[in-house]
């Protein structure tokens, strides 16, 4: 049955770009939702800070993958996951979320998956880390991240490939 934090049991469907967006509520005590829109599908997440601080791992994979190197995010559902992985090929970037029972990467399943520039599947994600930033949320609500590269990860992104 869908619903926060499970994916549509119909499967998985390509998305060769449109828009994504991201929204999310504050994060309390350790948990924050996230509310992934790629075209037509919607996908709500239910995520925690332990034993992983996924928006963090969002960081180092924007990092990576901005620079040319696949990358993976882990949000934790307690038990159950969501993977998201980032893979360059040539001038763009495949994306897609996968679903797993007990966080298990080996038994996901794909629910949506996206092609598109680095502009189109990376600035979303981008967007919402700089937002977050921005709210500054106290430690007893969501650990600190490192906004160091921010910068420099949004002008790799921009950068003609």
């Amino acid at each position: 049955m869908p619903g926060p934090g499970r994916p549509d049991p119909r499967g998985q469907s390509k998305i060769t770009m449109q828009s994504i967006s991201i929204r999310y509520d504050p994060p309390v005590n350790g948990w924050i939702r996230l509310f992934l829109h790629i075209g037509v599908h919607h996908v709500v997440i239910d995520a925690s800070d332990v034993p992983n601080n996924p928006v963090q791992e969002l960081m180092d994979a924007l990092d990576s993958i901005a620079s040319g190197r696949k990358a993976t995010v882990w949000w934790n559902l307690e038990p159950d996951g969501y993977f998201m992985h980032f893979e360059p090929k040539n001038d763009r970037i495949d994306f897609c979320l996968e679903f797993s029972s007990n966080s298990d990467v080996r038994h996901s399943h794909p629910v949506v998956t996206a092609q598109g520039t680095p502009a189109e599947i990376l600035l979303p994600f981008w967007r919402f880390l700089r937002d977050f930033q921005s709210r500054d949320y106290p430690e007893m609500h969501w650990p600190e991240v490192c906004y160091q590269r921010v910068s420099t990860i949004k002008d790799n992104i921009l950068r003609e490939r």
